[in-house]
């Protein structure tokens, strides 16, 4: 038997404008170095130049919007034969990269999982179906073999044609949170596979005497990053509901990532590429 090592990203990315913006170029650049194949995947418009995010492995998908990031990873599944590949992440941009994801992937060579990713959480939203809120965030998964395998029962199990004729906006950013974000977690930790996350949210919040149980990539970012975390959320930056963060001495986003963020990398066009985006809102 021909042993498969093959490993594949899906990298989903919405964006209105005609161009891919300076932290796609970015995150595109660094996942290559990770991956046999990256399947970038966007939502369908006229796109003047691909240029920035041109590279041999990668491969350009265009497609309407539907489900959310569930939709597109979906969607992007079609396109391949999963049993090729010892492994496949999905990752979306509602983060921006700004260090080096190698430590991750050192981490994650060290353990025995079958599905992983950045950070977990146990936050349950009012209109979960799920007794257990133990969930992976879905911006950053990683599927291995065990877990590609369930795939194909896990898209049944959740009935995507309902999910894509829903047209209520609300319910189906309820359901992708409720079958998606913390359902896929389940469904897997149920099936006996081994999960884990590289940072644990219960050991990070009891070593930084954090008592309320929360979403640790939205309130305490800044921790995140002081710990090696190598991305920070859009919403930190554009959403006024972070304010009372944004407003914390000496935490300020752009101040962590030229503190923090790589020194070979343009760190300082990605910064200004969000200053000029935020002037524009």
């Amino acid at each position: 038997m021909v042993e498969i090592n093959k490993k594949l990203c899906v990298f989903i990315h919405f964006w209105e404008k005609p161009y891919f913006p300076k932290h796609v170029e970015i995150f595109i650049k660094e996942l290559t170095r990770f991956f046999d194949e990256v399947i970038l995947i966007s939502n369908d418009r006229p796109i003047q130049s691909s240029k920035n995010v041109s590279h041999p492995n990668v491969r350009l998908v265009f497609v309407r919007n539907e489900g959310y990031d569930l939709g597109m990873f979906y969607k992007a599944l079609q396109t391949i034969k999963m049993e090729d590949y010892s492994q496949i992440a999905c990752i979306n941009d509602s983060n921006i990269l700004f260090n080096s994801l190698a430590p991750v992937f050192d981490w994650a060579e060290k353990q025995q999982l079958d599905f992983w990713g950045l950070i977990d959480c146990y936050q349950k939203p009012w209109f979960s179906t799920h007794e257990d809120s133990y969930h992976i965030q879905s911006h950053f998964l990683v599927f291995n073999k065990k877990a590609i395998d369930l795939m194909p029962v896990f898209f049944k199990s959740i009935e995507m044609e309902k999910i894509f004729q829903e047209k209520e906006l609300k319910n189906v950013r309820q359901a992708v949170i409720n079958k998606w974000e913390i359902g896929l977690t389940q469904f897997l930790k149920k099936r006996g596979l081994h999960i884990g996350s590289f940072i644990d949210s219960k050991e990070f919040s009891k070593n930084n005497d954090i008592k309320k149980k929360t979403n640790l990539s939205h309130s305490h970012y800044f921790r995140l990053i002081k710990a090696g975390y190598p991305l920070i959320k859009k919403k930190v930056i554009f959403d006024t509901k972070f304010l009372k963060c944004l407003l914390r001495p000496k935490i300020r986003w752009d101040n962590m990532m030229f503190e923090y963020g790589n020194p070979d990398w343009d760190i300082v066009g990605l910064v200004e590429d969000f200053r000029k985006l935020k002037r524009n809102m």
